[in-house]
């Protein structure tokens, strides 16, 4: 089902080995912008700006250009040791009590991250409508985060309206180095609840929540899990389809898993996909020329 049968993809063996190949394209990407991942010095080489650049160009392929299979963004997917975490009663349990029978896989992240900070936003902004159909991601850091130190930042109650629209209104976005609007503070300042956390806990937040981080360092580690509830109209396929597209494409080693839990959460997914709908009316600039 993967609409470029014809292209090989941006690295040729996705499927079955966990995606160190794709290391390899990165790495080109940085060259031929003049870099490279460390310095002579031992030093991080891939946060310059030409490093960025080539980086997001690299992303492109996938996220813009669509030459990438789907399964170049699975990321516990392909690993058993991984997977058990996903269904390990910690997770799994807690997230069917939030998000009730039903609910679905919507991918996961590896993330070495490329900057110190990511001013307020929402994952998932939206109306009522938007904002009321629950995505949850769980992050799990693999670095100790403080609140001096780049932990995440949540503004409680923000991921349902009024509060959810009135930051931010024109946008959905802070402007990065601008205070937030309306309030006229910098992000720093905007009254929030710190989640600071060890390696070994959970975040669990609804992706409506207006979150950031501040006082980062770039090469934080993380690992990504998300859940969106049961899909019970086209507006939340539509949405599912604009953010989270490869989720109807489950890899392999889920489609065909033996674990009851983890088939619960894919089975439906190609079918899903296939149902048409209408396109997504996004609520904010999720483009590559945004200006925040």
């Amino acid at each position: 089902g993967w609409e470029h049968d014809d292209i090989s993809p941006v690295a040729l063996y996705y499927n079955n080995d966990g995606n160190r190949q794709a290391l390899f394209i990165w790495l080109n990407f940085l060259w031929g912008a003049g870099e490279d991942v460390f310095n002579d010095d031992g030093s991080a080489g891939w946060t310059t700006d030409a490093a960025l650049d080539a980086t997001e160009a690299y992303v492109a392929l996938l996220t813009e250009h669509g030459v990438a299979n789907p399964n170049s963004v699975a990321f516990v997917e392909q690993d058993a040791a991984l997977t058990s975490m996903v269904v390990d009663d910690r997770v799994y349990g807690a997230v069917e009590r939030i998000l009730g029978p039903g609910f679905v896989w919507a991918g996961s992240e590896g993330n070495v991250t490329v900057n110190s900070e990511h001013p307020w936003h929402p994952d998932r902004p939206g109306d009522d409508d938007e904002t009321g159909y629950t995505r949850l991601k769980i992050n799990f850091y693999l670095d100790p985060i403080t609140e001096e130190n780049g932990c995440l930042r949540v503004i409680p109650g923000s991921h349902r309206n009024p509060l959810h629209e009135d930051i931010e209104p024109e946008s959905r976005h802070q402007r990065r180095g601008l205070p937030v609007r309306p309030y006229d503070v910098p992000g720093t300042d905007m009254p929030s609840a710190s989640l600071e956390s060890n390696p070994g806990d959970a975040i669990f937040f609804h992706q409506s929540i207006w979150h950031a981080i501040f006082n980062g360092w770039a090469g934080r580690r993380y690992i990504a899990l998300k859940f969106a509830a049961k899909p019970e109209t086209d507006n939340h396929l539509a949405s599912l389809r604009y953010y989270s597209g490869a989720m109807f494409d489950p890899h392999p080693n889920w489609l065909h898993s033996d674990d009851p839990k983890i088939r619960s959460m894919v089975s439906d997914l190609p079918a899903l996909g296939a149902k048409k709908v209408h396109d997504f009316v996004q609520f904010r600039d999720d483009g590559p020329n945004r200006t925040n």
